[in-house]
């Protein structure tokens, strides 16, 4: 069993390295996304342990898992599109918005937390309650922006995309909230108050098209932390 998982593992390394063979011609963030991804060098896992034999040791058995993990959430480096196992879900949209606006992967975790606490990850989401709605544009999408929020925030590529495609939607959200309140409230999980808590976000800054050189520093942290 043991032999078994080390050989999917160094199938998935394979996969990933290589990449899909077609592209999805029905959606043009995955077209863009495979357009501009090249194969990236993986993170090796200690070769003693994918040839490792069965054992019923747990610490080898331990060893083993995180061996494989290693290989199977390998990313890429910051500014390359990562091209997720599976595009139709959240991970896989997330990966995507990431690597198509040019942020490292380590800031997935943060970014699904906030998705989950606006939209419960439903990507057909509106709010139809509050202030927002009553104006006559509702929040909608995985991270709840307003149309005029999608408008000037999301990532150009992407503008011709309705505001709940869920890619075009998650780069709306993370470019405004790393311009209204800096790429930590993203790497957090979002906005918090004194007590902890979650709090939304919103601003009237606009991201700059040069977003992601402003932030080099601070981007090559979270890259390292991947």
């Amino acid at each position: 069993m043991v032999a078994a998982v080390a050989a999917g593992a160094l199938a998935a390394a394979s996969q990933a390295l290589h990449g899909p063979a077609a592209a999805d011609e029905a959606h043009p963030a995955r077209l863009a996304a495979q357009a501009v991804t090249v194969p990236q060098p993986l993170p090796q896992p200690d070769p003693e342990v994918l040839i490792a034999p069965p054992s019923g040791d747990p610490e080898q058995l331990d060893a083993l898992a995180e061996g494989v993990y290693r290989v199977e959430h390998s990313y890429t480096r910051a500014g390359v599109a990562y091209i997720a196992g599976s595009d139709e879900d959240l991970d896989g949209w997330i990966a995507q918005a990431l690597g198509l606006m040019g942020l490292p992967q380590s800031l997935a975790p943060g970014v699904k937390e906030i998705v989950m606490h606006e939209s419960r990850g439903d990507p057909d989401a509106i709010n139809n309650w509050d202030s927002n709605a009553a104006a006559g544009i509702p929040s909608q999408g995985l991270m709840q922006v307003i149309p005029p929020v999608f408008e000037s925030s999301v990532l150009p590529t992407l503008a011709d995309e309705p505001i709940t495609d869920p890619v075009a939607n998650i780069t709306a959200g993370v470019r405004a909230m790393i311009a209204n309140h800096g790429i930590d409230a993203v790497y957090n999980g979002g906005r918090r108050d004194s007590s902890g808590n979650y709090i939304g976000y919103g601003g009237a800054a606009i991201p700059s098209d040069d977003m992601v050189e402003e932030l080099a520093d601070e981007l090559a942290e979270f890259d390292e932390a991947a």
